[in-house]
């Protein structure tokens, strides 16, 4: 049967899809984020950590106050040889998501992806999670954003405007 057109609301229906399509893309970053593939990982409490917000995520989290990562970390340590070559890890990381998703998110608020370790800024030198946000965030928006196709920009600097153009903020286009 056809939908009465007087009793529909294709607006709301576009915010909806858009609400839906947007909490699949919160969803499968932060899925993919606490992964071997596209997180660091020596004891998996890093890859563990990830948490999303309306606020960003603050990094204070002690490994030693977490099991099982501290005990992990403990017995690799101080097991077998004192010495270890440079890049050795233990045997028996655990990835064990510590922050579950449990709300909707507002496609109209903003929403930070962030890791809650302290030592957090140095485990992103590795490069995983900058090759995540340049290949496979992009890949996530683009398959799961049906209405609009999603885009992540970077601010780059205040300009002064030129000609007909008005002083603004310049953004840098990532995807």
């Amino acid at each position: 049967m056809a939908k009465d057109f007087l009793k529909s609301d294709p607006i709301g229906d576009v915010k909806a899809q858009l609400n839906r399509d947007f909490n699949t893309v919160i969803n499968k970053a932060h899925k993919s984020l606490g992964t071997k593939t596209h997180s660091p990982v020596y004891t998996g409490f890093f890859a563990s950590s990830w948490k999303v917000a309306n606020t960003p995520p603050k990094a204070k989290d002690d490994i030693k106050d977490f099991q099982p990562w501290s005990n992990i970390k403990l017995a690799f340590d101080k097991g077998g040889d004192s010495w270890k070559k440079a890049g050795e890890r233990p045997s028996n990381p655990k990835i064990q998501p510590r922050f579950k998703i449990k709300r909707t998110f507002d496609v109209k608020k903003s929403v930070f992806i962030g890791n809650t370790v302290k030592y957090a800024s140095y485990a992103l030198e590795g490069g995983k999670i900058q090759n995540f946000i340049q290949g496979r965030m992009g890949q996530i928006i683009k398959e799961n954003m049906k209405e609009k196709k999603g885009k992540l920009f970077l601010f780059g600097k205040e300009t002064s405007g030129f000609g007909s153009s008005l002083p603004g903020i310049g953004y840098t286009d990532v995807l």
